[in-house]
């Protein structure tokens, strides 16, 4: 402790992390690692986090000053927001942080404006998705792109967290592209290899009988993740393979789950379709299962099929950009379009006739996980851009003495 607390005075870094209210997601599980990351570089980090699980989180790594005062919900609360933004100008002055990176909406906003008027060197957004989709209203996109446009520019980096969410960018003309890198997103394998062995235990825990077929999917109960069509999916299986016995399992919680629940009774679905509710160990989890799935309409670039990957599941997933620019059709899992609830069950029976193909999906996403979506090369990436944009300030303080003189 002695000597880690020696090399954080000698390296004089401070650095704020912004999530805010936000509840714990793919954004807080690369949050968390990448804090014991920088601690592990001897940087003094302070996180600004009020989420109660989150919190409880973040305090279990040494050296890591947890910021609870300063309020900053997810969605736009003008009030609270406004009162944040001056708590939050007063700190950054005060504690005269060399890095400020922040992640989602609101928090996201309010951090980088809050860090350009308070003279921070380096402005970082962790850019996980848009709030502009080809589905906004006019006056949506009107209003969110000036925004996201602003935001951006008051950033000095915005990290894409794949090629698809830079791509975006342009096709929306909703931010600079000079402000925007990309580093894709990554996960620890090993967790999810080391679990593979704990497979029989897992699905005797979680009551899977022998012979059954296991099919789930982890992330929020939300309208972003569409398990409205999981579920619709489950009937059409039903219907193209009567004699199958699966079970369909929900690891997550979150605002849809009433009507999720009332759509499974409505489909008589009780036997086949089961939530879990939260769920902290994510390997175990996935260990169990035979095929993954992922609805979701919108992403960065999902954590969750990423730990499936890792996990060697055969994946079905939809078609979006970020998805498929992990999940290649046919050679790393089955792409299917979204709200398309009976093509999604086409993919699992594909699955379940086709064993030879299930497996060849299953190692090539693993091998393309292990290749190219490590949190490994993920922290280094990042950490190199931290220092690189730390070093261009200095050069430009430095030109600008020299004009000076």
């Amino acid at each position: 402790m002695g000597n880690s607390l020696i090399k954080r005075r000698e390296v004089n870094t401070r650095t704020l992390q912004i999530v805010g209210d936000s509840k714990y997601g793919g954004a807080g599980y690369l949050l968390l690692r990448w804090c014991d990351y920088l601690v592990s570089r001897g940087w003094e980090v302070d996180v600004l986090a009020t989420d109660p699980f989150v919190v409880a989180k973040l305090e279990e790594i040494n050296h890591v000053c947890v910021i609870k005062d300063i309020l900053i919900p997810r969605e736009i609360t003008p009030l609270q927001d406004l009162s944040a933004f001056f708590k939050l100008m007063n700190r950054m002055k005060r504690e005269r942080y060399r890095v400020v990176h922040t992640y989602t909406a609101a928090p996201s906003f309010l951090g980088r404006i809050a860090a350009r008027l308070s003279g921070v060197p380096v402005i970082v957004h962790h850019q996980a998705g848009w709030t502009v989709t080809d589905f906004s209203s006019p006056l949506e996109k009107l209003i969110y792109t000036s925004l996201e446009y602003i935001a951006t520019l008051a950033s000095t980096r915005s990290i894409c967290v794949s090629h698809a969410i830079k791509q975006q960018a342009a096709q929306l003309h909703i931010a600079p592209l000079h402000k925007l890198v990309t580093i894709c997103n990554g996960i620890d394998p090993q967790p999810f290899i080391a679990a593979s062995e704990k497979r029989a235990i897992q699905r005797k825990t979680l009551e899977i009988p022998d012979g059954c077929l296991a099919i789930g999917s982890t992330g929020r109960l939300s309208l972003q993740k569409d398990n409205a069509t999981l579920i619709r999916g489950a009937a059409y299986l039903r219907e193209n393979l009567p004699s199958l016995d699966f079970r369909l399992l929900l690891a997550g919680d979150g605002p849809d789950f009433p009507q999720l629940d009332a759509l499974r009774h409505e489909l008589n679905l009780t036997d086949h379709v089961r939530f879990l509710g939260i769920c902290h160990e994510i390997p175990e989890f996935l260990a169990a299962l035979d095929v993954f799935i992922s609805s979701t309409l919108r992403e960065g670039m999902s954590i969750s099929i990423l730990e499936a990957m890792a996990a060697a599941k055969p994946i079905v997933a939809t078609s979006i950009a970020p998805n498929v620019e992990l999940i290649e059709d046919g050679v790393t899992g089955l792409l299917a379009p979204v709200k398309m609830p009976e093509k999604i069950a086409e993919a699992i029976t594909r699955f379940v006739q086709e064993p030879v193909l299930a497996q060849k999906c299953a190692l090539g996403a693993r091998r393309r996980l292990l290749e190219n979506y490590t949190l490994d090369r993920m922290f280094q990436e990042t950490w190199d851009l931290y220092l690189d944009l730390l070093g261009e300030k200095v050069k430009k303080l430095a030109q600008v003495g020299n004009i000076i003189q």
